[in-house]
């Protein structure tokens, strides 16, 4: 099942600022900072959410469809 192109686009908008102020915020983080590892875990997530949309959407239809 493809996903609806205008949905995959916003989501991965919406995703690409949860990565991007992630980057942001670990960019200003002490590497001691004991809040790294939740924010890394954020980006993480935004990550894996993008690939799992990419993943989705590159499936063939299903037949029951």
């Amino acid at each position: 099942m493809s996903l609806d192109p205008r949905f995959v686009h916003d989501m991965k908008n919406m995703l690409g600022i949860v990565i991007g102020f992630s980057n942001l915020l670990l960019d200003d983080m002490a590497a001691d900072d004991p809040k790294r590892g939740d924010v890394d875990e954020i980006r993480k997530a935004g990550e894996n959410a993008v690939a799992l949309l990419n993943a989705w959407n590159a499936a063939p239809p299903n037949e029951t469809d």
